[in-house]
Order: structure tokens, then C-alpha cells, then sequence
């Protein structure tokens, strides 16, 4: 179950969370509708992966701050690194092979 980002809560989730995946979308958003499949099948695939959305319209200080445009937007975090940015609903095929390029990455490495 996908976890609601808030500006109250986001800090405390980001650096709590090792692997995160953010959903950035909207309620009016058909695109997003559709793409929430995608992520409930990755949700089962990657269970390292914490997943989590944002609605730009409740949360429009945090779709500024990442510079969201239009959604869907999927970023994905490791360490507290946003090491993806993607506009766009993503098929299951890209997004696991991106999540599974984030899971090999070699956290030492990130930046702090």
C-alpha cells in the first residue's frame, strides 16, 4: 500500500527509508489512474522498495521544490539521493528495469 507524502511527513519518510519510490499526481490525472497498476505490481515485485505519492495539487510546495511540470512523475531515492527522475507513466517493463538498477547501486558511492 503506497504510503500519502505530505510537507509534514516527507523529511521523516526520506531519510527513514533506505529504497523509495514517489509517485508525483494529480486527481484529475487519467495517465496517473492508469499507471497505478504499474506501481502495485512493482509494489509485489520490489518489497525492498517503499512506495509512496504525492498529489501536486495538496502538496504543490513539494511538486515545486522537485521541479514537477506534469505527472505522472516517478522519482526514485536511495539513501536520500534521488538517483531517477521520470515524467510520464512508465511501463511495468521500464520501470522494474529502473528499479533494478537502483537496487544494484552502490550506495558508498551517493553523495551524502
Amino acid at each position: 500500500m503506497m504510503l500519502v507524502l505530505t510537507e509534514s511527513n516527507f523529511d521523516e519518510v526520506v531519510h527513514s527509508t533506505e529504497c523509495l519510490l514517489i509517485e508525483f499526481s494529480a486527481s484529475w490525472c487519467g495517465p496517473c489512474k492508469a499507471y497505478e497498476q504499474v506501481l502495485a505490481e512493482c509494489e509485489k515485485a520490489f518489497p525492498n522498495f517503499t512506495f509512496a505519492k504525492i498529489d501536486i495539487e495538496d502538496q504543490s510546495g513539494l511538486a515545486e521544490e522537485f521541479q514537477v511540470r506534469s505527472v505522472p512523475a516517478t522519482m526514485i531515492l536511495r539513501n536520500s539521493v534521488v538517483v531517477c527522475m521520470e515524467t510520464g507513466a512508465l511501463t511495468q517493463s521500464v520501470l522494474t528495469e529502473l528499479l533494478e538498477q537502483a537496487s544494484q547501486l552502490d550506495v558508498s558511492q551517493l553523495p551524502r
